[in-house]
Order: C-alpha cells, then sequence, then structure tokens
C-alpha cells in the first residue's frame, strides 16, 4: 500500500482469505470412506423394499399425487391422474420406478453431508435441507419430464437418461459446496 500525496489518514486493510476447508490426506480419505458406507448402506436398505411396496404406496403418495396436482396446477386442461405409480393423461403415460425417484441422489447428499467432518446440529440441517432439495428437484424433473413426454417425447430419452440427471447432480454438489462452508470446523476456528 502507498501512501497518497494529501492524504490526511491511511488506513490498513486487512485481507483474510475465505475460510478453505482443509483437509488432511487421513481425513481426506476418512471422508471418502464414511461417504461410500453411507451411500452403500443407504442403498442397501433400499434394495430390501420390496417393489410392491414402493410402486403401490411411497411412489403414488410421495411422487405421483404431488405430481399429478403440480401439473394440473399448471395446465388444467391436461387433466393429469394419479394411478399408482403412473402419471396418466390422454397425452402422456409416466411410470415410476426404482431407480427414477431420486433415491440415489438423496443418498448421494445424505452421505456427502454425514460424512463430512461437521457437528452433528450440522449435519442434520444439511441431511434435512439436502432431502427437501432433493425431493423438489425430483417432483420438478417428474413435472418436466410428463410435459416432455407429453409434447416432445423424442427428447424423453436422452432428457431422461443424460441431461436431467447430470443436472440433479450438479446441482447437489453446489449445494454440498455451500453447505460445507457453512458447516466448516475451519469457519468455526475463524470467528
Amino acid at each position: 500500500m502507498r501512501a497518497i500525496a494529501g492524504a490526511r489518514s491511511m488506513r490498513t486493510i486487512v485481507l483474510r482469505p475465505h475460510p478453505v476447508i482443509a483437509m488432511s490426506p487421513f481425513s481426506g480419505l476418512r471422508f471418502v470412506l464414511l461417504l461410500v458406507a453411507v451411500y452403500g448402506t443407504c442403498d442397501w436398505a433400499y434394495q430390501r423394499i420390496p417393489d410392491a411396496v414402493l410402486r403401490d404406496s411411497v411412489y403414488f403418495h410421495v411422487f405421483v399425487r404431488p405430481g399429478a396436482a403440480l401439473v394440473n396446477l399448471i395446465a388444467p386442461g391436461e387433466h393429469v391422474q394419479a394411478d399408482g405409480n403412473l402419471l396418466r393423461s390422454s397425452r402422456a403415460l409416466l411410470e415410476i420406478v426404482r431407480g427414477c425417484d431420486g433415491a440415489g441422489a438423496l443418498f448421494l447428499v445424505l452421505a456427502a453431508v454425514l460424512a463430512f467432518p461437521a457437528t452433528w446440529k450440522a449435519r442434520a440441517i444439511g441431511a434435512l435441507s439436502g432431502a427437501a432439495l432433493v425431493y423438489g428437484l425430483n417432483t420438478l424433473r417428474l413435472v418436466g419430464l410428463y410435459f416432455v413426454e407429453a409434447y416432445r417425447a423424442d427428447w424423453f430419452q436422452p432428457l431422461h437418461t443424460y441431461f436431467v440427471p447430470s443436472l440433479l447432480v450438479l446441482t447437489l454438489c453446489v449445494f454440498f459446496m455451500q453447505w460445507a462452508a457453512w458447516a466448516s470446523p475451519a469457519r468455526d476456528a475463524a470467528r
């Protein structure tokens, strides 16, 4: 910093770097191993749920009925009906099945949040807000895919298989980075 001629006083500005999440190689390995263990446990438990329970109960109440209500709110002329694990109208039929229910994305965000070195309160906040984000994004995904199937069926496969899942994972990575910066032990130490 240089003094400027005629300046009455000079202030010293101290720039502090944003707290960076610094991990030793051991803690980075610990994070990865915990992430894999939590993800694997969630997926193992999910695979134990019978398809009939998911199809006839969970998907209907959690995804299909809210999805049909949202489509009918956006476009009342669609007359979408919730039928088991199906969003059904005269224009399109969308079936919700295992693997297309956002479970993998949910397990990924839960595993990352729970494996991260933060307080349990911060982890609970991250897990709940991450789960809410996954649910909201997955519901919007289903509604969007309904409209794609109804009006641009040729776009359905590439959007459903490649683009939308990649966008979902990217969004969850941004969420995790923001949450981790907020929940970081380095942030608490800098206070």
